[in-house]
């Protein structure tokens, strides 16, 4: 019971940590967004809808970027903390039922090598060894990615096809250079058994993967996102609890069409129109950047959804890159509408940044920063989680815990 009560408390905590101050849930322009409450450091509503129900019995290999770069990138180890919320969405032993089957887990660590720290088996045994990594020095993605497959796949824990899913939280693209060949060809490798690969990319400047991983990534019903801050990491969780971890998993109502601010996901584009929605708060100036990663040509409108007028139009230069902005002069919904102008088929990807930053004060908890030793692991102490009083009436206020546990 007690570790279902918690269980609550921290997936109620990691949905209130995604919401930022004056956002909202975006929805299709025919669904009214959820608003900021005025007295409330975070958003009371989930930005992604309730997280599609799950039946359990899933395997989930959760690889962690230890490179030397996080020490700079993520000095409060914050991919640690989006690790274990992720892991905490899972179904322990001690939590299975009738209705839903224990799911189990890995922890893998990279950066020169891989290493699995703790091979698949309970969550419930997960969040300590995630507290212990510590950093070693090159970024070896697809390493990371092979050890999960390998452990996931072992002799004894079938079944594979479509209840598994890796999520790997990193800062880079692989260095050396010559290791993109094999972050390619594990993830295409985990595509073809099943499995759906996640990435969430930390990285202060705009970059992108390689479109081919990109490409393997979305092939395989993963997202990729590419997170602009450490803190924005929670996020990137929710967004992937909301797509589903697995083929098996039912994804949230708004897993598609969400905007987050400091938060840039790729997409393939669809015939048609590809239309995401956000919901700007009185003054509140954004910028909304798409870039087309194949050589296509993109159009990109910004539309008051109330009015149902276009605000402002941009087309892709000669880099790929449309940027639309807005101040808003009230509250409103508005919708990003991306066309392709020259081709059907293709990637590209969209992301808001807004001049109100992520409340920190949303994170539920924060380790301390690591000791860079060279691809050497220890056990380490649970750190305590932090709530506040504001945190702990958002949760009151967003759901009962027993909702919560329900939702698992």
């Amino acid at each position: 019971m007690g570790r279902h009560i918690l269980k609550a408390v921290g997936i109620a905590a990691l949905l209130v940590a995604n919401a930022l101050p004056a956002l909202a849930d975006p929805h299709p322009p025919a669904t009214r967004v959820a608003r900021q409450e005025p007295s409330s450091t975070c958003v009371l509503n989930s930005l992604l809808g309730r997280v599609g129900p799950s039946s359990g019995g899933r395997k989930v290999g959760l690889v962690i970027d230890v490179s030397g770069s996080m020490a700079t990138n993520d000095p409060q180890n914050l991919r640690l903390t989006a690790a274990k919320s992720l892991n905490d969405a899972l179904i322990s032993q001690s939590e299975a039922s009738s209705s839903q089957a224990a799911d189990l887990v890995d922890v893998v660590a990279f950066s020169d090598v891989a290493d699995v720290l703790y091979p698949l088996g309970d969550p419930a045994g997960a969040n300590s060894i995630i507290d212990g990594i510590v950093l070693g020095y090159n970024t070896a993605i697809g390493g990371g990615i092979q050890a999960a497959i390998e452990d996931l796949t072992a002799p004894g824990n079938d079944p594979t096809a479509n209840r598994t899913g890796i999520i790997v939280f990193t800062d880079g693209q692989d260095y050396p250079t010559s290791g993109k060949a094999l972050t390619l060809s594990e993830t295409q490798r985990a595509a073809s058994l099943g499995i759906r690969v996640s990435f969430g990319f930390l990285t202060p400047t705009p970059q992108n993967q390689d479109v081919e991983i990109l490409r393997a990534i979305l092939q395989s019903g993963g997202i990729y996102a590419t997170i602009d801050q450490a803190s924005t990491q929670q996020a990137f969780v929710a967004l992937v609890l909301a797509n589903g971890l697995t083929n098996l998993d039912v994804a949230g109502v708004n897993a598609t069409g969400t905007l987050l601010p400091g938060i840039s996901t790729a997409k393939f584009l669809q015939t048609g129109t590809n239309s995401f929605t956000y919901a700007a708060q009185a003054g509140e100036t954004f910028n909304v950047t798409v870039e087309a990663l194949d050589p296509i040509a993109l159009m990109v409108t910004l539309r008051d959804v109330s009015a149902n007028t276009d605000i402002v139009s941009n087309t892709t230069d000669a880099s790929g890159i449309a940027v639309v902005g807005y101040t808003a002069p009230s509250a409103m919904d508005v919708e990003v509408v991306v066309v392709a102008t020259n081709a059907s088929t293709g990637i590209f990807s969209v992301g808001l940044n807004s001049s109100i930053p992520l409340n920190e004060t949303c994170n539920v908890t924060v380790t301390s920063p690591p000791t860079a030793q060279p691809s050497v692991y220890t056990g380490g102490a649970v750190s305590a989680w932090q709530g506040t009083t504001n945190l702990f009436a958002a949760l009151t206020s967003i759901l009962g815990l027993a909702v919560m546990a329900a939702m698992l």
